[in-house]
């Protein structure tokens, strides 16, 4: 008797011919399985399994997870492996220093700035909803850099030191100002705005957003008042006040 299986080793499938068969001298059944060659999982009809994280993602991934809750100074070699659950050593295998291990993190990661594609690339409405709409981006960037104190305090830090990070920092920012610019002329065509310079207002605007993170960053609150008075100079740049 023979039929086919096919075997997973490693996240690839493989395909072997199984015939069974009588031993003579212990008269119990065995298989002999002959190697069929190589197969695409999906062909063969097995479920994708996720790939697991290399231990570099892992330790970079709990570089993060503690530069939320703290300074990048707090960090340290054996407090970066033991939250990513790999050996001392594995940490020295592939960044010299904590510094190292912080700087991949920040270019793995980018700068946080929010989603702009999905909150800017909507059809733009009535002068009261895009009032809401650059409210509802200041306040959410406040609220994510109290919850990443130690991520945004950290890329002010290497931003001023690193020019890899300089380099990233500058890309992410320039990506920003291009959608909001895209998003203020479409205000502009609509008649909900007036602005003379898209560009100019996008530049205002994310200079705006950016500050507003650090300080958020290294306070406990931001106050109600302060988000307000910001708020309102938002509007303003937009031509929505």
């Amino acid at each position: 008797m023979a039929y086919e299986v096919i075997k997973r080793v490693s996240g690839r499938a493989y395909r072997y011919r199984v015939e069974s068969f009588r031993d003579p001298e212990t008269r119990r059944v065995r298989g002999r399985w002959t190697y069929l060659g190589r197969v695409d999982p999906a062909d063969a009809g097995l479920p994708e399994r996720p790939a697991k994280p290399s231990s570099r993602d892992r330790l970079l991934d709990a570089v993060g997870r503690l530069l939320a809750t703290g300074d990048a100074e707090s960090l340290s070699a054996g407090s970066i492996a033991r939250e990513a659950g790999v050996a001392y050593g594995t940490f020295y295998r592939y960044f010299t220093d904590r510094a190292h291990a912080v700087r991949e993190a920040l270019l793995r990661h980018g700068p946080s700035l929010g989603d702009v594609q999905a909150r800017f690339g909507r059809p733009p409405g009535t002068r009261d909803e895009e009032r809401a709409r650059i409210a509802g981006w200041l306040r959410e960037t406040a609220q994510d850099a109290q919850r990443q104190r130690g991520v945004v305090r950290a890329w002010h830090v290497y931003s001023n030191s690193d020019e890899a990070v300089v380099a990233a920092r500058r890309s992410a920012v320039d990506a920003t100002v291009d959608r909001i610019a895209v998003y203020l002329d479409a205000l502009r065509e609509r008649r909900v705005t007036a602005i003379s310079s898209s560009r100019f207002a996008a530049y205002a605007l994310v200079a705006l957003v950016v500050a507003l993170g650090r300080d958020a960053a290294l306070e406990e609150n931001v106050a109600e008042a302060k988000l307000d008075g910001l708020i309102t100079l938002a509007w303003e740049l937009c031509g929505l006040s």
